[in-house]
């Protein structure tokens, strides 16, 4: 893993972390949150996730594709339970109510990516030379 020490001030970034502050959300604070970062003439959406990030203002589709990366997600394009958890920690023009470690997240997240790469090439390797051996086998019995 790589060495990232993290700061004691911030909250480590996890699905376990987000999911327990969805959790915490209850229908008010969902309204709040809505109302805080949906654009203007907007109805306040009254299914269960995820929404479409085309309801949001421009600064929040910014939080959300950058926060959609930082979690793996192959787009942009929905707000699920754990983005919509991260925006409740914000109101606009102040600091974020909690600050969390995204460093320690993203370098977990280039391990693992490592590891398959070096998985995958490991196997590729033995499969090279399994492939390499049947030849042998075969020319030396010609």
């Amino acid at each position: 893993m790589l060495q990232i020490q993290p700061s004691p001030n911030l909250t480590p970034l996890s699905f376990g972390h987000l999911l327990d502050l969805y959790i915490k959300l209850d229908q008010v604070k969902i309204k709040q949150i809505f109302e805080k970062f949906l654009i203007e003439d907007c109805h306040i959406p009254t299914n269960t996730p995820p929404y479409a990030t085309t309801f949001f203002s421009e600064t929040v589709k910014h939080i959300i594709t950058m926060l959609s990366c930082i979690l793996g997600y192959t787009t942009n394009e929905h707000v699920d339970e754990f983005i919509l958890a991260f925006l409740s920690i914000f109101t606009p023009s102040k600091t974020p109510v909690i600050m969390f470690d995204h460093a320690m997240l993203i370098s977990d997240r280039m391990h693992e990516q490592f590891i398959r790469l070096l998985l995958k090439e490991f196997s590729n390797t033995l499969h090279c030379c399994f492939i390499c051996s049947c030849i042998t086998r075969e020319i030396s019995s010609l």
